[in-house]
């Protein structure tokens, strides 16, 4: 079958975009004031939902190929998905903080500039899509129907953590070897991306890290905004 290049923000992407944008908006909304043992219940399915398609990408790995290093799932959207995943079974606020700044921050860059080289049907197309918007769904189910939010103090928290993760997940890349690029911290996206226009690696990083730092506190904003407003 002729595989069709994946073209950034064309007709199939913008298409892709809306569809994916629509369920995480409008589906949390729908449970938002549904019983506590539905959203409980949600919050389950959603969890079995992420953990299969892990497993699942772990398996495509060496179904199409890909290096077997990037069987891990240990790329920034990994470990946030497994931390929402967590998190709506325990009920521990710091995966939620994870996930939040890591997800909607990794997630939605990824949508936005996907790492596929092919468009649908490409086998890694739909998988590719679905998991970072069951990401979003997730966080944004967490939010809405939940009325989970952060808080300043976890923005810091989660800046700190990222960074010295970061370090570990560099050495991870190094133990692996050649084809281990968890958090695009050895090379560039093979696909176009926004690092197009980044420096080399590894001084790609000297601009990825303040952009996330500052896409952290933005993806704050309308919370502190929030508040200002209640308190005046």
């Amino acid at each position: 079958m002729h595989e069709v290049p994946f073209q950034l923000f064309g007709i199939q992407h913008i298409l892709t975009l809306v569809i994916s944008f629509s369920f995480i908006i409008l589906l949390p909304f729908y449970f938002k004031d549904k019983s506590s043992e539905t959203k409980k219940m949600m919050g389950v399915s959603l969890s079995a939902l992420i953990v299969v398609h892990t497993f699942d990408s772990m398996l495509n790995t060496f179904t199409f190929n890909h290096a077997w290093q990037e069987a891990f799932p240990l790329h920034m959207c990994d470990l946030s998905a497994l931390s929402i995943a967590y998190y709506f079974i325990s009920r521990e606020k710091i995966f939620f903080n994870c996930a939040y700044f890591w997800g909607l921050g990794g997630a939605s860059m990824a949508l936005l500039t996907p790492d596929v080289d092919f468009a649908f049907p490409s086998g890694v197309f739909f998988p590719f899509f679905w998991g970072h918007t069951l990401i979003l769904l997730a966080v944004s189910y967490a939010i809405v129907a939940l009325r989970q939010r952060p808080f300043l103090r976890d923005v810091h928290r989660v800046i700190g953590m990222s960074i010295m993760l970061m370090v570990i997940i560099y050495f991870i890349n190094l133990l692996l070897g050649e084809g281990a690029n968890f958090w695009y911290l050895m090379d560039k996206p093979d696909a176009d991306s926004v690092m197009n226009y980044f420096p080399d690696p590894p001084f790609h990083m000297t601009v990825v890290i303040p952009i996330a730092i500052a896409f952290f506190y933005l993806l704050y904003l309308p919370f502190w905004i929030k508040d200002r407003i209640s308190k005046d």
